[in-house]
């Protein structure tokens, strides 16, 4: 079907429709649903480094704007982040909420990790500090992804050695399903 017909289709049904170059929403009475996606939405977060990133949290791991990290910060993996929850486009926001399977990619000059998780029409993506991927299904404020693949403590620890000597840390957030 065409990308014309798709979007007639939604607007005729009467219900309030999100749509971006890359992707059709549709609101439902439980939230945000993907009707179609013309693209990718994808968004990056940076981030830095720090001498105290430990990454031995066993269910979160947490990206956060501000500039310091103390010992007791083991699910943080970066400071300095360029973004926070409330900083993500209108896209990526809407497609969290529609309960969007969602790639994660983390890539530290030449490391790389990839892993999964899932929004929830229960996000709030309302905090101007922090992004926090879980492996449960907890929501706050700071919760973008809940039911990760991993947490702090999985990642690879040569991945975690280059955070400690505070690299450049990008977070690729790619929707895929």
């Amino acid at each position: 079907m065409e990308r014309f017909e798709i979007i007639r289709r939604v607007y005729e049904e009467g219900k309030p429709f999100f749509y971006s170059p890359n992707a059709l929403f549709s609101l439902e009475q439980r939230g945000w649903r993907l009707v179609q996606m013309f693209g990718k939405i994808r968004e990056e977060v940076i981030a830095y480094g720090h001498k105290n990133v430990k990454a031995l949290h066993e269910s979160t791991m947490e990206i956060t704007k501000e500039d310091f990290l103390t010992e007791r910060g083991d699910c943080i993996i970066g400071i300095k982040a360029n973004k926070a929850c409330n900083d993500f486009s209108e896209e990526l926001k809407i497609a969290l909420k529609s309960g969007a399977k969602i790639k994660i990619i983390l890539e530290v000059e030449n490391e790389r990790e990839e892993f999964y998780g899932f929004g929830s029409p229960a996000l709030k993506l309302t905090d101007n500090k922090s992004i926090v991927i879980r492996k449960s299904d907890y929501i706050d404020e700071r919760t973008a992804i809940i039911l990760s693949d991993k947490a702090a403590k999985d990642l690879k620890r040569s991945l975690v050695e280059k955070l400690r000597e505070e690299k450049m840390l990008r977070v690729i957030f790619e929707v895929v399903g």
